[in-house]
């Protein structure tokens, strides 16, 4: 992640409370950690600062200076210990895993700690990785000293490690020694400790001094001399994680590789994001929204590497099979009208264990850009007590439910209860139940439309939102009208206009991306202050910039204008 040079967007000293906070965080991430390695890790006459970092993959990170040194960073709001931290606390906050030192100087190239690099107990069976989950933080040191040389997470869980038969990534490297974050501190080098499986430094003296402080050229001569197979078992374990490597790259040619990840990630999809999609949806969207998003983060989606070409191409196949049908509604523009979630290669579909999936706002590659990916947002209805007898047998109080599904299920209840009038289709005869439902008190009412009794359901229903994020697989429902980004104007000292942003958190905008663009786009100073009225925070730009920045929520982020409060005000003002 540190690997290449990233962007320190600021750097701000922080408050004695804030250090308290630090402290508390550390705390409940790490139990076992005690007063006096607090004092240890964070002394309270040390200056200390948090510094905003933007890494050159676009990744926004957060890291706590103590004495010129980073001692933790913030990845996603995980907290994550630096190799300076894990140094002046060895052994205390995490599992360690230990390699071979010829594999530690790959890491700050950009490398993971593959599975063949990891040194185990192969008596311990099941247990030679330990009792980790996946996603766990973990510390990686070498054979020859057990001081921290990188920080990472588990690609696998300690039994699936055991199960892949030493093949395959075993801890994503976050940081490491050698990388731009150690660089921001001290740079020092580890602390010289005792190898890992030794109790004291007496100990040193049984491992040969080939195997503890050889370079790769000596490894390579010492081997021809039958010294201990330490490091050529180094080489052993590189080399077969290369072949395994190749021997995957070779099963498929790229093409057909590309068509399973299409096919995928498509279906992938319609398990995830577009579960429960309102159709119907143009097919570009549906792209945009649900397949890209669904591709596997160590892999990259390109329709035309696939042996379809094009987007419509593929589509046409599932067409053909049952999956789902496409329609063009207006010339030229096509839309997916049905899906059939019961068709066979859908309900047979599984989502792969292994499948990294990010929570976090969605950023998706435009050349060297990174584009911002809105929500889908989806307006539903939640079954409150006033409808429950008309719903109830098929859907709970509190059940969600689109337009169409209601007027589905609608459908199905006139025609089940005969409900149509035959003289005039158009007109339902109300039952008790419906009458209860939709009319007023008093009202005496024998028929209604079908679309007056469709608009007056909807009236009696609760409103929701759904808000489905790209990468995350549960919806979020926001109950009642949802929160609109507000523009307003207001003046400060002197007169001088200021445009006001608020309600950007709603969507998932990064703040501190979105001033840097207006401040880039009108070439004006921005800042983000706390909201006196509401709950999050506002973006200040100077100057009256409405049309500036409605056009770049809009056109860049791609909120639809609905959901945009305040935009229409520079219109009114014009036309006068």
């Amino acid at each position: 992640m540190f690997n290449k040079p990233f962007r320190v967007k600021s750097n701000t000293p922080i408050k004695g409370s804030e250090r308290k906070k630090l402290k508390a965080e550390l705390q409940k991430c790490y139990p076992t950690i005690t007063e006096e390695d607090l004092v240890l890790a964070i002394p309270n006459k040390e200056e200390m600062s948090v510094m905003k970092i933007e890494t050159h993959g676009g990744e926004v990170v957060t890291a706590h200076v103590v004495g010129k040194k980073p001692i933790v960073f913030h990845i996603r709001d995980k907290l994550y210990p630096t190799v300076y931290l894990l140094w002046i606390l060895p052994n205390k906050l995490v599992h360690y895993f230990t390699t071979w030192n010829e594999v530690v100087p790959k890491f700050s190239n950009g490398a993971d700690l593959m599975l063949p690099g990891i040194i185990i107990k192969e008596e311990l069976g099941l247990r030679a990785y330990g009792r980790l989950n996946k996603g766990v933080t973990v510390a990686i040191n070498s054979n020859t000293n057990s001081a921290a040389v990188a920080v990472g997470n588990t690609a696998l869980s300690s039994e699936d490690m055991y199960m892949a038969g030493r093949r395959g990534r075993g801890v994503e490297i976050l940081h490491c020694i050698g990388d731009f974050l150690w660089q921001v501190g001290t740079k020092e080098s580890p602390p010289d400790l005792v190898p890992p499986g030794c109790q004291s430094d007496a100990d040193r003296k049984e491992i040969p001094p080939q195997e503890a402080t050889a370079s790769t050229e000596e490894q390579t001569e010492t081997s021809e001399t039958k010294q201990p197979d330490a490091p050529d078992a180094n080489h052993e374990s590189l080399s077969e994680a290369k072949e395994s490597t190749e021997a995957v790259v070779e099963q498929k040619n790229p093409q057909e590789t590309m068509d399973d990840l299409l096919n995928y990630c498509f279906f992938k999809a319609l398990k995830t994001t577009a579960k429960k999609i309102e159709l119907p949806v143009l097919t570009s969207n549906f792209y945009r929204l649900h397949i890209v998003p669904s591709c596997p983060s160590e892999k990259t989606l390109d329709v035309k590497k696939s042996s379809y070409k094009k987007l419509s191409k593929f589509l046409d196949v599932l067409t053909k099979e049952g999956v789902i049908e496409v329609k063009e509604f207006t010339k030229g523009v096509e839309s997916i009208s049905a899906i059939r979630y019961d068709h066979e290669r859908v309900r047979s579909f599984r989502v792969d264990i292994n499948d990294k999936q990010d929570h976090q706002p969605v950023l998706e590659k435009v050349g060297e850009m990174e584009k911002y990916l809105p929500p889908v947002i989806t307006r539903m209805y939640a079954v409150n007590a006033v409808c429950l007898p008309l719903f109830t047998g098929t859907y709970r109080k509190g059940s969600n439910l689109t337009t169409q599904q209601i007027r589905q299920y609608l459908t199905e209840y006139v025609r089940a209860n005969q409900l149509q009038s035959a003289t005039n289709p158009s007109q339902v005869t109300l039952d008790p139940i419906l009458s209860d439902v939709v009319l007023k008190k008093g009202e005496v009412v024998p028929s209604l439309s079908w679309e007056e009794l469709m608009n007056r359901i909807l009236t009696k229903l609760s409103t929701v939102y759904e808000m489905i994020f790209p990468h995350q697989t549960a919806p979020v429902i926001v109950k009642g009208e949802l929160e609109p980004v507000e523009i307003t104007t207001a003046s400060r000292a002197g007169n001088k206009k200021v445009t006001l942003i608020s309600g950007l958190e709603t969507y998932r905008i990064d703040l501190d991306e979105f001033a840097h663009r207006c401040q880039v786009g009108v070439a004006a100073s921005t800042t983000i202050t706390n909201s006196p009225a509401k709950k999050g925070q506002v973006v200040l730009v100077q100057g009256n910039q409405i049309g500036f920045v409605g056009n770049l929520l809009i056109d860049e982020y791609g909120i639809p204008k609905q959901f945009i409060q305040g935009f229409d005000l520079k219109k009114a003002k014009s036309k006068k």
